[in-house]
């Protein structure tokens, strides 16, 4: 076997195992995945679309801990964060429109995120 056909089976593994469906380490139920598209799509971000399925994504798993109010603030903050990347001239068919949405994303929840106290534990 030559190189460049070792090289070729090689790359076809690892587009293979990249295609391949992951196992559902981070799967959400049922009910969280149909509460989060209903708020993401009440907050405006377009159904089918990369920003739609990280906003999916990110509440389905505040759904599922319990945090509603979460769920919608990431929603919430999905939406302005694409409203920013479209400010600044970056259109969603371009690269670096999924970074740009996620670093928008990280920045809004680091800001609004709540600091929860507590207390030390005394015994």
């Amino acid at each position: 076997m030559t190189p460049k056909n070792m090289l070729v089976i090689a790359l076809g593994g690892v587009a293979i195992a990249a295609a391949m469906p992951h196992p559902a380490a981070n799967a959400q139920s049922g009910q969280a995945l149909v509460f989060a598209e209903r708020a993401c799509l009440d907050y405006g971000i377009t159904p089918l679309t990369a920003v739609f399925e990280s906003c999916v994504e990110r509440a389905s798993r505040a759904f599922d801990r319990g945090e509603p109010d979460l769920a919608y603030m990431q929603a919430r903050s999905t939406r302005e964060a694409r409203d920013a990347c479209l400010s600044y001239g970056v259109a969603p068919d371009m690269m670096g429109y999924r970074q740009c949405v996620a670093r928008q994303v990280e920045q809004r929840m680091n800001r609004t995120m709540p600091i929860r106290y507590v207390p030390p534990s005394f015994e």
